[in-house]
């Protein structure tokens, strides 16, 4: 056996990596605080943001030291005020930072937990958010707690905006007359392409809850009378005869069998000539630390999984449909277009 010399640097680094969970729990907390926005606005004192946030000062100042020392907020010579920072600019309140919505949304108490299962999830393949929650899916959980609908919703949205714009530059949509977005979330993706593309309309299937926040989205992106938005469970039924139908980050929170049911409903509600496009990341040789740790948080969260694209080509086969090609987008994210087989 080879023993290995472990020096300095290396035990250092280590430290550094069993510290990140508490780094970025900090985080959480000074976003949840609302000191980004505070600091965005001005360089204010310790004493000032705690009155402001009615945080307890003195614990107040040992963690926005703490941040200060990776960062995150800038500690001025006076010892007592502090500054933003690139890194806290980020995460302020405003268009274009996704940042803050994902730092509320994992600062919620009940994704915390289920990270702190996460060992259920290695042992069981399972979701660890139920062990984790009293029993309670994250499914069940952004329906019916509203604090919990508008992290999970925001979160959501802050990405989805930002692909469905360049979803909608990749692809040309311009062929197909009427498009169902299945399982389309708050509508930002049939938003761009509505916008993108006048002589387009389209219909949205998502869950009761979501379709009021779906409306107040679409009514506002411009493209009245061009849409309709229908309540529904894409296990059930999908709506019929579109040229084209969309299914975009959805079938990652599910397994396999799921996901050939979800599938073969939608090829049900296809005409002969209609056209599939399903869009989801995807993993490979390349995939980046972020894009495997996001798949880690499906598991835990809902006992889903990033899959590669021949995993993804053979469930779509399943489903009585072929791909006839891939079209990459931004990052992992890929369009795979396919037809009835």
């Amino acid at each position: 056996m080879t023993t290995l010399s472990l020096d300095f640097g290396t035990r250092k680094e280590m430290v550094s990596l069993l510290q990140g969970a508490w780094r970025a729990r900090a985080i959480h907390v000074a976003v949840e605080l609302g000191i980004p926005d505070l600091l965005g606005e001005r360089d204010q004192t310790v004493a000032e943001l705690a009155e402001t946030t009615g945080a307890h000062e003195p614990t107040l100042a040992r963690l926005l030291r703490a941040l200060a020392s990776f960062g995150v907020f800038q500690r001025l010579d006076d010892g007592r005020t502090y500054a933003s920072t690139p890194l806290s600019e980020v995460l302020q309140t405003k268009p274009g930072c996704a940042e803050s919505a994902d730092a509320r949304f994992m600062a919620a108490p009940w994704h915390w937990a289920a990270w702190g299962q996460l060992l259920h999830s290695v042992r069981t393949g399972e979701s660890a958010f139920e062990v984790a929650n009293n029993g309670v899916s994250f499914w069940e959980l952004t329906s019916s707690d509203p604090d919990a609908k508008e992290r999970f919703n925001a979160a959501m949205s802050s990405v989805s905006e930002e692909e469905s714009a360049e979803v909608a530059r990749v692809y040309d949509f311009s062929r197909f007359p009427r498009i169902v977005d299945v399982a389309g979330g708050l509508g930002s993706l049939l938003g761009a392409i509505l916008a993108a593309h006048p002589g387009v309309h389209g219909t949205l299937l998502e869950r009761d809850e979501i379709i009021p926040l779906a409306e107040r989205l679409l009514g506002a992106a411009g493209v009245a009378g061009r849409y309709e938005l229908v309540a529904g469970d894409f296990f059930d039924k999908v709506p019929e005869q579109a040229d084209l139908y969309l299914i975009k980050r959805a079938l990652h929170d599910w397994d396999g069998d799921d996901i050939v049911r979800i599938l073969s409903r939608i090829r049900d509600a296809m005409r002969p000539d209609s056209t599939l496009l399903v869009l989801e990341g995807v993993i490979d040789e390349d995939s980046d630390e972020e894009d495997l740790f996001r798949g880690l948080l499906l598991t835990v969260l809902c006992g889903g999984q990033d899959r590669t694209e021949r995993d993804y080509r053979e469930l779509i086969e399943r489903a009585g449909l072929q791909v006839r090609r891939t079209i990459p987008v931004s990052g992992s994210l890929r369009i795979l277009e396919a037809t009835r087989a």
